[in-house]
């Protein structure tokens, strides 16, 4: 009987959502521009004065550019520039790839990936999202992104041709020709509509003072907008079970952009209310008191500051105040960016990672996927903090045309402190960080937290990544795909994809095939103890994910590090009842591993400049196997990487006791 009034309850709410879509959304699609403008700037030609007006105020203007433009790179700039102008993009792990037919129309509807898509004419609540045929949907999805307009721009500030400003109106109007409002696949997400209307704001501040963008393109580009703003509006993905996550940031992000840049229109109060109180208050839902968003992702996390830094910089310049407390949590956000930080500068691949942006307004088609310290040079001009600025490296171009002059002038006169990053944890979010110098450990102990969305979790729980004279060693392997290959979802998520203890050949936290986006809650997360001083690090937990079975098994894990001999020593005691299979695995880089043959089931990893030894203490009843296995480093993307798998049977206790042991070539 629940089950069928879930389904009822569904239906209304499909129904609902339909005839709210369709009256909020439909009514304006027929109305002409004026009939949607509360108030004018002073001219009975509105689209002509929209350009000319001085507020609101943008992120940057062309006066402002001119300020910075010798910081810029111009070749790698004009150089995507072009590859955009011919259509050919690098998303989600296609390559490069001309995604225009011969007469030069983009499908917008198409996953040019697998060329496999979807009907134009279905309404957007029917859209099928995963069909099992191989397409994945966040392809058009992330094309309709446009997130390669800001490049677009800059190519036009830098040269003046209004080939980019002609090309900008040419891809606007094709995806309005092709995309009626709440029809085909474009207008399945509202997260992907409000990041396509961010992007297609920053577009328009790029070329509004082009002759190319006539009146007539300027009302379908605008009354397309507040389409978007009604859409979104009606859709908002708040969850109605436990907390929201990266969607309704998104959606909340796009309502702050659109009512602030757009105060004009009627419904405009509505959407910045909505999106700037959004905020505020997912700020306290969504990130713990430590500045870890609840997702438990770093990929996800930076997405999620992505959103509300980029919201919050546009709200402040425009006279908006956000909360001291507000304030205060999002640069937690940017602290545990700091200490996620791999030596070298990368991030963990800990838990889900789509490639997601709000916007990407620095080095379009080659961005690298694990560099996150775009945050830290921005957290470094928002807050004056010299320690973002030194982990940062360099004022990212993000920064620039984020903060402006203004920006370039305060990160100029920040000090930059020598590295003197520490050991940090971070109990509330579930991570745990030793560190000394280049040498980096980092352990995945998210809490059980039943109000969390579990869709972006792993099997992951007592795994780690190692870091050592700045190489990356030991990693997750990462995410791959989604929709797409469902076995392959779920083996990057299972748990002998992570370096942790397998009981059984079970999951700690149940998986079911055909859901690809939920994860059983059974790993629930103890830490037993974190200690420092001068000599080492220690941490001790444990999780209960194998109490379920029948003859119940506890997996506890202990890490020491030896910052003096700088060497880790890993104790894993499984404990409970009966007799188990236990295995062991390691997740190694790409790079070259062979035993050792003067000590049973070691094994040497070589990196380009340092290596690592992983010895096995407690050696009998041992197996150990090298193996070939995955490693994604973007989405869509896998190369193959060596695994190391230690096996023993028998009863209960058991232990493996792993020395990890650094050193120099």
């Amino acid at each position: 009987m629940t089950g069928s009034l879930r389904s009822v309850a569904g239906r209304g709410f499909y129904y609902w959502r339909k005839i709210k879509s369709k009256t909020a959304v439909g009514g304006i699609w027929g109305k002409e521009l004026r009939q949607l403008v509360e108030r004018t700037c002073g001219s009975a030609d509105f689209p002509a004065d929209f350009r000319k007006r001085t507020k609101p105020v943008f992120f940057i203007d062309k006066k402002g550019f001119e300020s910075f433009k010798n910081l810029l790179l111009p070749e790698s700039i004009i150089s995507a520039a072009e590859a955009i102008c011919k259509h050919e993009f690098d998303l989600l792990g296609s390559g490069r790839k001309i995604v225009s037919d011969s007469s030069g129309e983009i499908d917008w509807h198409v996953d040019f990936k697998t060329g496999i898509g979807w009907d134009p004419s279905l309404f957007y609540l029917d859209v099928p999202v995963n069909r099992g045929d191989g397409s994945d949907i966040k392809v058009p999805w992330e094309l309709s992104r446009f997130q390669h307009l800001p490049t677009l721009g800059k190519a036009y500030w830098l040269t003046g041709d209004e080939r980019y400003a002609r090309e900008f109106a040419a891809q606007v109007a094709g995806w309005l020709a092709a995309n009626p409002p709440l029809y085909g696949v474009n207008w399945a997400c509202p997260m992907d509509a409000s990041i396509r209307a961010v992007n297609w704001l920053w577009g328009y501040y790029f070329f509004k003072d082009s002759p190319v963008l006539a009146d007539e393109f300027l009302s379908a580009f605008l009354k397309s907008l507040v389409v978007h703003s009604e859409y979104i509006m009606v859709n908002l993905e708040r969850s109605m079970r436990g907390r929201s996550g990266n969607h309704y940031l998104a959606d909340l992000a796009g309502l702050v952009y659109l009512g602030v840049l757009l105060p004009e229109f009627k419904g405009a109060g509505r959407w910045r209310e909505r999106g700037v109180r959004g905020l505020i208050r997912e700020m306290e839902e969504q990130v713990y008191s430590d500045g870890v968003n609840h997702e438990g992702s770093t990929g996800y996390h930076r997405l999620a500051a992505e959103f509300f830094l980029s919201a919050t910089l546009l709200g402040r310049k425009n006279g908006i105040d956000f909360p001291a407390r507000y304030m205060k949590r999002l640069e937690k956000m940017l602290e545990f960016t700091l200490h996620y930080t791999r030596p070298g500068g990368t991030a963990p691949q800990l838990n889900d990672s789509d490639d997601g942006r709000l916007h990407v307004l620095a080095g379009y088609g080659d961005w690298d996927r694990r560099d996150h310290r775009h945050l830290l040079s921005t957290g470094a001009v928002l807050f004056k903090r010299p320690d973002f600025r030194q982990a940062a490296g360099e004022l990212y171009e993000e920064t620039l045309w984020l903060t402006g002059e203004e920006g370039l002038r305060q990160w100029e006169s920040l000090p930059v402190p020598p590295a003197s990053l520490k050991s940090r944890a971070f109990p509330r979010g579930g991570f745990y960080i030793q560190r000394k110098e280049d040498f980096y450990l980092i352990i995945d102990a998210l809490p059980a937290d039943p109000g969390a969305p579990p869709g972006h979790r792993h099997n992951s729980r007592l795994s780690f990544e190692l870091c050592a004279f700045g190489e990356p060693f030991i990693i997750d392997p990462g995410t791959y795909v989604y929709t797409a290959d469902k076995d392959g979802r779920n083996f990057f998520r299972s748990t002998a994809c992570h370096n942790t203890v397998v009981v059984d050949g079970m999951e700690q936290s149940r998986l079911e095939p055909d859901r690809l986006f939920w994860l059983g809650g059974e790993a629930a997360v103890r830490v037993n103890a974190w200690e420092e001083n001068d000599r080492y690090v220690f941490w001790d937990g444990e999780h209960t994910g194998y109490i379920r079975l029948v003859r119940p098994v506890a997996h506890r894990r202990q890490v020491w590090f030896d910052k003096k001999e700088r060497f880790w020593l890993i104790k894993d005691e499984l404990t409970g009842e009966g007799e188990h299979r236990y295995e062991l695995f390691f997740h190694f880089s790409p790079l070259a591993v062979r035993f050792c043959p003067d000590y049973p089931g070691a094994v040497v990893v070589e990196g380009e400049k340092a290596g690592l030894s992983v010895i096995p203490l407690l050696k009998e009843g041992l197996s150990a196997g090298i193996t070939p296995g995955w490693v994604s480093c973007r989405y869509g993307v896998k190369k193959e990487a060596p695994i190391l798998r230690y096996g023993r049977e028998g009863p209960v206790p058991a232990s493996f006791l792993t020395l990890l042991y650094p050193f120099q070539k």
